[in-house]
């Protein structure tokens, strides 16, 4: 079976950057299965080469497309327009070459425009799956959301990376929408008894960008924790390359916290999960996370979690066994969360934690679900 997966964004190669790299790990796990699965993305941007370059490579065990070139950012139905061409003509180039796929699987909606188009043209069919939080906050631009119709009739099925942001999708279809979720590598995140944890009280918090993560609520919330048990040691370890670091650093120092506070930049997947080993709990202070896939990380691991109640940590966090759920936007209930998982850290099971959800999210759990959708598309 030839699955072709376009993604809507993607990770730059041979950097360290998270961005798409679930879409990456799909298509090696697929293949571990005995599955053709191969990556195509369009980097049609600002921060691409003038002259268009295109680039085949296996990269990481997945063969893998690139087309790149300068292109003007979306702001307009025309330059819309024209950069879905673009793309279009990328994909009728790769089938022309490399034959067509049996499926499409495209990763949120302008991903899903391409494949929709690809599928008017030469009847092959896609797989419609959206795990972008503009769908959440309503944030998708007016000209943008002129592609849902197309979309949502043409896709063969449609899937959601959690429930609530299915619910989200359904303002735009009656059609069925089936909940998928993200799945994390079990060989590397997985609870390390050698691991020896920090001697300070290690609090750790993935990803970007600082609003929607909540860092400045987060930030808030340590400084009034350190204020209350100024005899515990303890950290705030902030995992990623976030660009608003320089506003929250002044934060830190106007809370007396910046010595406190461990700014990792971007690492590797290995070294995340030897942070996560490291860490005591992790911290999610969200406003939106449509899945939370460092949750699901952070507890293969073995670690509690305080995470506010977005609609991805309440579908990962099913037990209290795995922590607490706190309040959005409210930083005294971050702070009484913070608390009381502290104060009962002892009592939390890290296998315990870790089953749960690898038996959820487990990379062979998630990828026999995939499985079964390629196969009902098989004629």
């Amino acid at each position: 079976m030839h699955i072709l997966i376009l993604p809507s964004w993607y990770f730059p190669q041979d950097s360290q950057e998270i961005t798409g790299r679930m879409f990456h790990h799909l298509a090696l796990g697929l293949r571990e299965r005995a599955i053709d699965a191969r990556i195509l993305f369009s980097d049609y941007s600002t921060s691409s080469p003038l002259l268009k370059k295109e680039e085949h490579e296996e990269e990481g065990g997945v063969p893998t497309w690139r087309y790149r070139q300068f292109y003007p950012p979306k702001l307009t139905k025309l330059i819309l327009s024209l950069w879905k061409n673009k793309c279009v003509s990328d994909v009728l180039d790769y089938i022309s070459k490399e034959g067509a796929p049996d499926i499409i699987h495209a990763h949120s909606y302008l991903a899903a425009s391409i494949a929709s188009a690809v599928h008017r043209e030469t009847g092959i069919p896609f797989i419609y799956t959206e795990r972008l939080s503009a769908f959440m906050t309503d944030s998708v631009p007016d000209h943008h959301a002129i592609l849902f119709e197309e979309i949502f009739t043409d896709a063969a099925r449609i899937t959601a990376v959690s429930p609530g942001m299915a619910e989200c999708m359904r303002e735009f279809t009656g059609r069925q929408i089936e909940v998928i979720p993200n799945f994390f590598c079990e060989e590397l995140f997985r609870p390390d008894p050698k691991a020896e944890k920090e001697e300070k009280f290690s609090w750790i918090s993935v990803g970007e960008p600082a609003h929607t993560k909540g860092y400045d609520l987060l930030l808030h919330a340590f400084a009034k924790l350190k204020a209350k048990y100024k005899h515990r040691p303890m950290e705030l370890v902030l995992v990623d390359e976030i660009p608003q670091r320089d506003i929250l650093t002044k934060l830190a120092k106007s809370l007396d916290i910046q010595d406190d506070i461990i700014w990792t930049g971007l690492i590797t997947q290995d070294a995340l999960a030897e942070r996560f080993n490291r860490s005591h709990v992790m911290v999610s202070a969200s406003r939106v996370e449509t899945f939370g896939k460092a949750i699901v990380e952070a507890q293969a691991c073995g670690l509690p979690v305080v995470a506010t109640k977005t609609s991805g940590a309440k579908y990962i966090m099913e037990s209290e066994r795995q922590g607490l759920l706190v309040e959005r936007n409210d930083i005294d209930a971050l702070v009484s969360g913070m608390e009381k998982v502290m104060t009962v850290y002892t009592d939390y099971q890290s296998c315990q934690i870790a089953d749960l959800v690898k038996h959820r999210f487990g990379k062979q759990v998630v990828m026999e679900q995939w499985i079964q959708v390629y196969k009902s598309l098989q004629v």
